[in-house]
């Protein structure tokens, strides 16, 4: 299926979508229903959404939409679609160390289209089948026609990457040392604009959407085609599980910003790709930090050594590259991390705190298997001990042992515990998206 053509009309619709409206819907909930559940269980639009709204505007009837219950609809869905995005994340690094590629590339990919769909509902854009239901500033949903779910959703993300509300998000979302990444970028004297940078990464974390109209895409092979029939060499133990130990590694919450080391190595990723070149450390010092801290971060700046998710993320491989579903399962994690930073800026705008979402993450938590029934922590981020230690264990044991000898079936036995963790990506989620 070719991708949907944005017309004119259809951009100016996606343009007015308001995310202000979707906010007001968060801000509405009184505190009673905000602490209990996502959307009211009487919403028309709960179950069967779909039909339901295609029902509702059926061009040979009168059209009976409930906007304001459209509207929390989409609202609501934003935190679920993503949530159930990290689920998806968590799946794909479960089938990678499991040697399953085309599994973990299936499931890398649908963790980037929900991490998409949410994406767009907090921007008042509800991705449904081929009627896309946009927000306006006057609470009115107004439906965006298209040729269905695959086929829409990179055009119209791509098309949002376009617009100044994409720019200020990553502005926002990005701030090393509580700086605003355009400040960051324009102490150089000659720095790439905001919004190149912004476009730039959601362009290229969102590639395996773009060319989801490609029969012979990374995606339909490892979905509708005999894994058997096309095999690319495997990657040896050490690659796999270190990968998994990296990617771990950028969402170690904190609590001033919730994941610092993602953002340092995006920032020094956004450095590398600008016109300015490198700051040196009397360049920084203007942005108001201390002479040992500028002198840190310059150097940090010059290092190369990304972590393999961050330059993995950044370059489209097909499917017989044995690297192919690590880069889809980086680029996920990345537009999750994008995502999640709106939905949590929707619900800290409209007031909420953890315990209002606790009704949430404390039941997901459980769901999952991320602590036992009748442990629930007082503040998720304590888990990160856990997956600390699991990556420092996993760590150790490939230092003991030979890439050439030891196979996957040697670390999944002697480090069950890291085997369990690593997949647990849905605490990353709960982390990314509590206020």
């Amino acid at each position: 299926m070719k991708p949907l053509k944005l017309t004119r009309p259809k951009k100016d619709a996606l343009r007015k979508a308001s995310r202000e409206k979707i906010e007001g819907y968060f801000a509405s909930l009184p505190t009673r229903y905000r602490s209990e559940k996502w959307i009211h269980k009487s919403n028309t639009y709960r179950y069967l959404c779909t039909s339901r709204y295609e029902d509702d505007i059926d061009p040979g009837t009168t059209s009976t939409v409930n906007h304001n219950d459209l509207v929390a609809y989409i609202g609501a869905s934003a935190p679920t679609h993503i949530s159930d995005g990290w689920s998806y994340l968590g799946r794909a690094v479960d089938a990678m160390l499991r040697g399953d590629a085309y599994v973990a590339t299936h499931l890398g990919y649908y963790a980037e289209l929900r991490a998409g769909m949410g994406l767009l509902a907090s921007e008042g854009i509800g991705v449904l089948r081929n009627k896309h239901p946009v927000v306006d500033s006057h609470n009115i949903t107004r439906p965006l026609a298209g040729k269905g779910t695959h086929a829409d959703i990179w055009p119209i993300i791509n098309h949002w990457t376009t617009l100044q509300r994409a720019t200020d998000l990553l502005d926002d979302l990005i701030r090393p040392s509580s700086i605003k990444l355009s400040d960051w970028l324009s102490i150089t004297g000659t720095a790439t604009p905001v919004r190149a940078v912004a476009q730039q990464w959601l362009r290229s974390w969102g590639v395996d959407l773009a060319v989801a109209e490609d029969d012979h895409d990374c995606r339909n092979l490892a979905s509708y085609r005999p894994s058997e029939f096309r095999r690319p060499p495997k990657l040896d133990v050490h690659q796999q599980t270190s990968f998994a130990e990296e990617l771990w590694q950028l969402f170690e919450p904190s609590t001033t910003r919730r994941f610092p080391n993602l953002e340092n190595f995006l920032l020094r990723n956004a450095f590398r790709n600008q016109a300015g070149g490198l700051p040196s450390a009397e360049d920084i010092q203007n942005l108001g930090l201390t002479t040992l801290d500028s002198s840190s971060w310059a150097t940090f700046l010059q290092q190369t050594n990304d972590p393999s998710p961050i330059r993995l993320a950044e370059h489209w491989a097909p499917v017989d590259d044995p690297t192919c579903h690590l880069r889809i399962i980086s680029r996920a994690a990345l537009l999750l991390f994008v995502a999640s930073s709106a939905a949590r800026r929707l619900l800290s705008n409209a007031g909420y705190t953890s315990n209002d979402v606790r009704f949430w993450w404390a039941r997901h938590g459980d769901d999952r298997g991320l602590w036992n029934t009748g442990s629930i922590p007082n503040d998720p981020q304590d888990l990160w001990a856990d997956i600390a230690q699991a990556i420092s264990d996993s760590a150790q044991w490939r230092g003991g042992n030979s890439m050439t000898t030891a196979s996957l079936r040697d670390w999944r036995t002697n480090q069950s515990s890291a085997l369990a963790d690593f997949g647990g990506f849905e605490l990353a989620g709960i982390w990314a998206l509590m206020p």
